[in-house]
């Protein structure tokens, strides 16, 4: 399983503390005591979005949303990272509704799937079979800039540069 290394702004390093690290979320009471805790609220369509990490252990760690991946992963590697959205069913049950590889500081494939799923599979929340969208990362080999993959345009979105991307994943 491929392990990710942080590749984001390293001006970010300087918010890693371990008070700040992810939530381990085992269970959907681990995902309602992690919402009362931190105050957060669901929108209108009954759904809260957090930042994720699967670390190298399988575990899912969550943190507000606004919260970095490098902090939410307390500075370490992952097998995973984006964001996650929980929803509020009728019947008071939380689900996973929405998961994406959406993290330009790990850059994850979406391959990093699997580790996921198995993270997932220990719990008793409900998930989709997969990222319910998914982006594909390139580093500019040239200026250094993360850039997301659209339409299959490998060209850097850094105005300054515009060199060809890889076409071979991070």
């Amino acid at each position: 399983m491929k392990k990710y290394k942080f590749v984001g702004n390293s001006e970010l390093l300087q918010f890693i503390d371990p008070k700040l690290m992810g939530h381990h979320i085992k269970s959907t009471k681990d995902i309602e005591n992690w919402i009362k805790i931190n105050h957060q609220k669901f929108d209108f369509n009954v759904e809260i979005t957090a930042t994720f990490v699967i670390d190298l252990d399988f575990n899912l760690l969550i943190n507000d949303r606004h919260s970095e991946h490098i902090v939410c992963a307390n500075g370490k590697e992952v097998f995973s990272a984006g964001e996650i959205t929980f929803k509020l069913l009728k019947n008071k049950t939380i689900i996973i509704s929405k998961i994406t590889n959406q993290s330009t500081g790990y850059c994850p494939s979406s391959a990093s799937w699997d580790a996921v799923k198995i993270s997932l599979e220990k719990t008793d929340i409900l998930f989709p079979e997969f990222f319910t969208t998914f982006f594909e990362f390139r580093i500019c080999e040239k200026c250094h800039w993360i850039n997301v993959i659209k339409d299959e345009y490998f060209v850097c979105l850094n105005d300054n540069c515009q060199n060809e991307l890889p076409k071979n994943e991070i």
